[in-house]
């Protein structure tokens, strides 16, 4: 992949320009949300084509997509509809024959519900959004790639014939809107909620694969695949989000590690913006994971059990004992919005947990035995990497940050600053003149190093 000369970023311009720059057979997974067509201001792109001429542009991009997946790749077209005086067309019925033609096979037809949105006077108020899960074919009948596991969400009832981890979530995805105001609203009209990208991301690509989104907007897709250890690609025509979205990545850990590893440093070590010892945080932090063992879990957990749990084997766990083990996890981890801290013996997983659900939106939906999982999984990483480079382990692992998280961390001789607490990520006024005023040169920019 390093044929890419723009892996990792967000790069400005025309996607049916940059396209031809991606290799073929390159990219896992698509996920993407084009334009409706519906004369909404996207800062650099005419959002109000007569029909002929939005499928001639469809059909081009399409091609493209096609072209860069890898065999079984998939492409997630995230779309609503697109009016005339008081009538819709569905864009997915619009374009449907377009992906047939350059041989797309439909796999799946999910459903995004979501609450508010704008209200009508003479219709229903819309609610959802449709997300077209479409799939390369390849030579020998190719299959795409789907893991159910990592997303996996909790169950509404305890039933000793249901997954120890959760249940399929299904093809109906009920995911709040980006709310106004909120740290995940960017100056973008149509930002999509991180756990839809999550959830795709997850379920079919495997680390350090690569997924792409032709329409970057917001940069979701890419925010999300870095934190999951994704490679990324985001094409953005618009200055003015090209700008936002390259701040709000510069304010993303690369990976679960270093992610998790972050909301725990600005949450127990970094008490305000200031400078702090590699030596300083490292205390702190393994003061914080004491005893750094699973050992104090065993007196709650059977040792079969836990480490089924560890592994995220389903199997193991008798029928007669799930429902006690799910009551005994769930006091451990309370669902999301419970009002009690739940019973942790030592702290350390409900550490480890409240990082997790800080970091990673989808989080809120696990249920207890797959948040015990993740935590576990974490600390084992982290065990597994300091043993690696037991010297100067903790150094290493607080320099990737400082070169992940570039927004938030610096590097000094001999420990990191936290610069900068912000969570939102729309540009200031200041910044927005700028942008304004270099708009000619930010339009062709040197895009590749």
């Amino acid at each position: 992949m390093t044929q890419i000369d723009f892996l990792d970023e967000v790069v400005l311009g025309d996607c049916l320009a940059l396209f031809p720059k991606v290799p073929d057979n390159s990219i896992r997974t698509i996920h993407t949300s084009p334009p409706y067509n519906i004369e909404k201001d996207y800062e650099g792109y005419n959002d109000n084509l007569g029909t002929r001429d939005y499928l001639d542009f469809i059909e081009r991009v399409l091609s493209e997509c096609k072209r860069v997946l890898v065999p079984g790749g998939a492409l997630f077209w995230q779309t609503g509809y697109t009016t005339e005086e008081e009538y819709i067309t569905p864009l997915d019925h619009l374009t449907f024959n377009l992906f047939q033609k350059l041989g797309f096979r439909l796999k799946d037809r999910i459903i995004w519900r979501y609450w508010g949105g704008m209200a009508f006077k003479a219709k229903f108020t819309n609610k959802h959004e449709t997300i077209l899960w479409w799939v390369k074919p390849g030579r020998n009948n190719t299959k795409s790639k789907f893991d159910v596991f990592s997303v996996r969400e909790a169950t509404k009832f305890y039933d000793s014939r249901n997954n120890l981890f959760g249940r399929n979530p299904g093809n109906v995805w009920e995911v709040d809107r980006v709310a106004f105001g909120s740290n995940d609203q960017t100056s973008h009209i149509a930002v999509f909620p991180e756990e839809i990208s999550d959830r795709i991301v997850l379920s079919t690509t495997d680390e350090n694969e690569v997924v792409l989104d032709p329409f970057s907007g917001s940069g979701t897709l890419c925010k999300v695949a870095k934190a999951r250890a994704r490679h990324f690609i985001g094409f953005e025509i618009s200055p003015h989000y090209h700008q936002e979205s390259v701040q709000r990545l510069a304010l993303q850990a690369r990976g679960e590690l270093l992610s998790v590893l972050s909301e725990i440093l600005k949450e127990h070590v970094f008490c305000a913006v200031g400078t702090k010892k590699f030596s300083a945080i490292e205390n702190k932090v393994m003061n914080l994971l004491s005893p750094f063992s699973l050992k104090p879990y065993e007196n709650t957990f059977t040792k079969p059990y836990l480490d089924a749990l560890c592994a995220g084997h389903k199997d193991v766990v008798k029928k007669s004992d799930k429902v006690k083990l799910w009551n005994d996890l769930e006091a451990l981890l309370p669902p999301f919005g419970a009002n009690n801290n739940g019973k942790d013996p030592v702290g350390l997983i409900s550490l480890i947990d409240r990082a997790y659900m800080r970091a990673f939106k989808l989080y809120k939906v696990y249920s207890s035995a797959m948040r015990f999982h993740c935590a576990v999984k974490w600390l084992s990483t982290l065990q597994t990497t300091l043993t690696q480079s037991r010297k100067e382990g903790w150094k290493k692992i607080l320099t990737s940050l400082t070169e992940s998280e570039t927004g938030t961390y610096c590097l000094t001789k001999d420990g990191i600053t936290l610069m900068t607490r912000r969570k939102k990520f729309k540009v200031d006024a200041a910044e927005v003149s700028s942008l304004e005023n270099s708009k000619d040169k930010l339009t062709t920019p040197q895009l590749f190093r």
